[in-house]
């Protein structure tokens, strides 16, 4: 399938987002993404799927196809991953350029239902090509409320899944009664305390909730890091619950600047010593060499995420703040880590 170049109505984002859809096997992932790909506000989406993995968007697509991409009829593309995500990423931005596929402005990853997202996640921020093309947007994780305990006591990927995530989609609560819907609830909030959680039955969710909202590397404006720190600094009833199974989140509030030499040998020795423990890091914080000038910092397991630094404070709160979860994590030997490197 050839096609002409794009024109200005097709227009090319500089840097594409891209959204990953985790959740263990049979959560519903595909019912919720089909039912979003319906929706306007997803047209001019590639959708990647794992190989291994169901498709299950039959009634969307047409005729058309180019080697691995199929044209969808809502005018979105889907295609698979061929063994490596990065080389299939630029395969789609590759083709989008010379103009042989139609245009897409968005990607959604859907993994397979056993895949740790962790190296994906990896692939998406270490990769210096790829970050010139794409950007994450979000990890969005589907549980099933039916099944959630066992799974996640039985399955690290599982657990994995919703630690990571910036929205758990809550699904099959309708096979179930309201109290073990609140009670999922609970263990939801206690493996991922920051994260936005809403219920879905069906995969019925309006996908501007979801989609094409910059979470995972949220603008310190946005709403993200203000959950984090909440979560993190919760009262001790809550608190104990959190770390009732091990997960929960701590954070680090101090009034100024920081040291940025202290901070990134703190950073970096943290997530050598606790590296199973430390499941995402979040922090907006001034540096005193760069005379105050703040910064957005972030991580997913030992993997950090290139520093974004702001031309000037988000509000008039210029206290810096690193907010951390995890699972068992060292809060003593955290702290202790922080106090003598970073003061």
């Amino acid at each position: 399938m050839s096609r002409a170049p794009s024109t200005d109505a097709d227009a090319i984002p500089a840097v594409t987002p891209v959204a990953l859809l985790t959740g263990f096997l049979g959560s519903g992932k595909t019912t919720l993404l089909t039912r979003a790909l319906s929706a306007p506000y997803m047209r001019r989406t590639a959708v990647v799927v794992n190989e291994f993995g169901a498709i299950g968007l039959d009634h969307l697509l047409i005729a058309k196809t180019t080697e691995n991409v199929i044209e969808l009829r809502n005018g979105c593309l889907c295609c698979t991953i061929r063994g490596d995500l990065a080389l299939t990423l630029r395969d789609l931005h590759r083709k989008r350029l010379l103009g042989e596929i139609p245009p897409f402005d968005y990607v959604v990853i859907e993994t397979s239902g056993l895949a740790d997202p962790v190296p994906l996640v990896h692939t998406l921020m270490a990769d210096t090509p790829l970050r010139r093309a794409y950007v994450l947007d979000a990890v969005l994780t589907v549980v099933d409320a039916a099944n959630f305990e066992a799974t996640v006591a039985e399955h690290d990927t599982a657990a994995s899944q919703l630690a990571i995530a910036d929205v758990v989609l809550l699904t099959k609560t309708d096979l179930v009664g309201e109290e073990r819907h609140d009670s999922v609830t609970r263990h939801v909030r206690a493996h991922n305390p920051g994260a936005e959680l809403y219920t879905v039955v069906a995969g019925a969710i309006e996908p501007q909730r979801l989609f094409r909202r910059r979470l995972f590397d949220p603008d310190p404006v946005a709403s993200a890091l203000g959950r984090w720190l909440t979560a993190a600094s919760a009262s001790p009833d809550v608190a104990d619950h959190l770390h009732g199974d091990g997960y929960g989140a701590h954070a680090i509030v101090r009034p100024g600047p920081l040291s940025l030499a202290g901070t990134s040998v703190f950073l970096n020795r943290l997530v050598n010593e606790q590296r199973d423990a430390v499941l995402r890091i979040k922090g907006l914080a001034g540096f005193r060499e760069k005379g105050g000038r703040p910064a957005m910092l972030h991580a997913v397991r030992e993997k950090f995420y290139p520093v974004e630094w702001l031309d000037e404070w988000p509000d008039s709160d210029h206290s810096s703040r690193l907010i951390f979860i995890g699972r068992r994590l060292d809060i003593a030997r955290l702290e202790e880590l922080f106090a003598s490197l970073c003061a």
